[in-house]
């Protein structure tokens, strides 16, 4: 069990560093742009019809949601083998189930990503 536990959190800790990872390289495009093009709009966009900048906020706050769910349920690994009331093992299970930190706008966001860079079809 314990060897499994480890294995899901690497899993998700290596997810949460590639998408920090995509939030600095976005980060780093927009500061190119900026660079590059001055504080004039840029005619050539990277993405279908986002802005860098847009794209970006959206990666942080991606990020930041998943960063924290993260923080959450490595919490949660190491409370609920020490716990005993069943009534807080539900809500360490509900927590891990309901994903408190995940707004209901990520779905949204991350599919327009998808369509935005061209890894999704209409």
């Amino acid at each position: 069990c314990s060897l499994l536990t480890l294995h899901v959190q690497h899993i998700q800790t290596k997810i949460q560093l590639k998408m920090e990872k995509l939030t600095s390289t976005t980060k780093a495009i927009c500061d190119l742009e900026t660079f590059h093009h001055g504080a004039g709009n840029c005619t050539t966009p990277f993405f279908h019809t986002w802005p860098t900048l847009y794209f970006y906020e959206v990666s942080l706050k991606l990020s930041e949601m998943y960063k924290k769910e993260l923080q959450l349920k490595q919490t949660i690994v190491q409370e609920i083998a020490h716990s005993t009331d069943q009534d807080l093992m539900m809500v360490y299970l509900s927590s891990w189930l309901y994903q408190p930190y995940i707004d209901n706008s990520s779905k949204l966001l991350l599919e327009a990503m998808l369509l935005e860079t061209g890894h999704r079809q209409c």
